[in-house]
């Protein structure tokens, strides 16, 4: 990978501290959590340090005061009756049931926006924050998406066989955009860079040549990659930053060179036995320095400059197959699970405690989530409100407003016929696009800018299941990657009573056994531009 590569959205220079256990990697220790919004009173008396954090989207506006009022008077004023109030209030609006937000209706009648008088004065003060910083900051143009006819960059292919089905399993931008990261099912994880000609590039013609996409870097492991995350203030500027995360069957969570593909450390999760687990899932923290993994009844947070079995562990009830994170409160964590719920838990409370609340919708285990600024989708607002949800052999995609989560704002409809993760991803800037793949190999496209519209603009592009979308973070390229596991039976055999009888002489069978079949279905990754693309004269 060239250290010399400056893209668009090059982060700056982060002051590089000791080595990590002699394993060549440093963060900034100067770098603290993202605090919370504090509350108008806080910032009046001018102590936001020790301001409480407003959990708008799990308090009522009277128990807001009621804290709010908690923190100015003394210690010794808190009477035990006002916290047992709170306690049972709190108790009684955490859970939803999920026969309360499934949604029986059908998907074009589904559409409900959140009522405004029930939005808090936090996303009032999310506003005023933002307008103020783009103000003051240079604004970068919006990106037109889909405008023009989609132009394929690149293509890679895996061949595949009956001994060895080699398939993709997702694929990830790097937060700086530079390379691309490929788990292939049977042949570790792939990295690729950009096309060193589409880095500045403003648009791109119909006669640009194929790129050949070759792994800069290849982690050849042979076990299945349950989930893999980037470290998200990777610099390609700063080797020390470029690395990411990955936890598959039965070992520990690894974290790799980006550069040269070494191991650099690991963090191990045990079990009651003292036996090393794998993570079902990961997520960095919003400043990289918390790891926050998955397990089949708890979440282990491991130090990022502390490798090893040390963590904190946080008891749940059922397995975390997938974390996310808003920006406005970086003690919370939202996850989903295999009981196809969403639960927002608390990491200072005790684990008895339990989630926040809970919300239903899916009819599967939940597969993916992710936070996004709701400037661009229909949300109306400037935070990092509106969350997004998908989930295993169910054909939704939801759409919640945290501030008023009783019920999806949207319901977008997708075809996913298996329990195979199918990917989602939204367009970076103003999030105005959503795309998805399916397990037909078709991309599916919605423009969020139109609340009542949630039929898709369905694309053809690969001949197997589409299960990889991602947006590049500066530049209008879509990354897409297909494949899955096919059940193969030879060509000339029949079966009695659960037993194979193959229908050829022993020349042709001891020539089978020599030459493994190949399974004919396409395991690829494309790369196409979404962008502006003109004819040679303008470009």
């Amino acid at each position: 990978m060239d250290q010399t590569v400056d893209t668009s959205n090059a982060m700056s220079e982060l002051e590089q501290t000791s080595s990590l256990l002699n394993h060549n990697v440093s963060f900034n220790s100067s770098m603290e959590m993202t605090l919370a919004n504090t509350s108008p009173v806080a910032k009046t008396n001018g102590n936001s340090s020790s301001s409480l954090p407003n959990l708008s989207f799990s308090l009522s506006e009277t128990e807001r005061n009621k804290l709010i009022l908690c923190q100015m008077l003394p210690a010794d004023n808190i009477t035990n009756n006002s916290q047992e109030e709170e306690s049972e209030l709190e108790e009684s609006e955490r859970v939803i049931s999920i026969e309360d937000t499934l949604d029986d209706q059908s998907a074009g009648n589904s559409t409900k926006q959140p009522d405004q008088s029930q939005l808090t004065d936090q996303s009032q003060l999310v506003d005023q924050s933002q307008q103020e910083q783009v103000g003051s900051d240079t604004v970068t143009p919006a990106i037109a998406y889909f405008q023009q006819a989609l132009i394929e960059l690149g293509r890679r292919c895996w061949s595949s066989s009956a001994e060895a089905q080699h398939y993709t399993k997702g694929c990830y931008w790097s937060p700086d955009g530079t390379c691309l990261l490929l788990p292939v099912h049977l042949d570790g994880m792939h990295v690729m860079e950009l096309p060193l000609d589409l880095y500045n590039a403003d648009c791109v013609t119909m006669e640009r040549s194929l790129s050949q996409l070759q792994s800069a870097v290849h982690v050849p492991e042979g076990g299945t990659v349950y989930d893999c995350v980037w470290y998200p203030l990777m610099n390609s500027q700063q080797p020390d930053t470029c690395l990411w995360l990955a936890t598959r069957q039965h070992e520990p969570i690894h974290m790799w060179d980006a550069f040269d593909g070494k191991l650099r450390c690991s963090y191990a999760g045990y079990d009651a036995v003292d036996e090393v687990v794998a993570a079902i899932s990961l997520a960095f923290s919003q400043d990289g320095q918390k790891i926050y993994a998955g397990y089949k009844r708890c979440i282990k947070i491991f130090d990022t400059n502390r490798p090893g079995r040390s963590y904190d562990e946080y008891a749940v009830k059922f397995a975390v197959s997938c974390i996310a994170q808003t920006s406005e409160h970086p003690q919370t964590v939202t996850c989903g699970n295999w009981r196809g719920y969403i639960q927002q838990y608390d990491l200072r409370c005790a684990p008895k405690v339990g989630p926040l609340f809970t919300l239903g919708g899916h009819t599967g285990g939940i597969t993916q989530l992710r936070y996004v600024n709701d400037a661009g989708t229909g949300g109306g607002g400037g935070g990092n409100w509106q969350l997004f949800s998908g989930a295993r052999k169910c054909p939704k995609l939801l759409q919640w407003d945290m501030r008023n989560y009783k019920q999806p704002l949207r319901e977008f409809q997708r075809l996913v016929n298996t329990n195979q993760r199918i990917q989602f991803d939204l367009s970076p800037q103003q999030h105005s696009w959503l795309a998805s793949g399916d397990t037909m190999g078709v991309l599916n496209l919605w423009h969020l800018e139109k609340e009542a519209n949630t039929k898709a603009l369905q694309l053809p592009l690969h001949g197997d299941c589409c299960n990889g979308i991602s947006f590049h973070p500066t530049l209008p390229i879509l990354a897409s990657s297909s494949g899955q596991y096919h059940f193969i039976q030879g060509e000339n055999s029949t079966d009695v009573n659960g037993t194979t009888i193959l229908d050829s002489t022993e020349d042709q069978q001891q020539m089978e056994l020599e030459q493994p079949s190949v399974v004919d279905y396409e395991n690829a990754v494309l790369l196409l531009w979404c962008g502006d693309g003109k004819d040679s004269l303008h470009c």
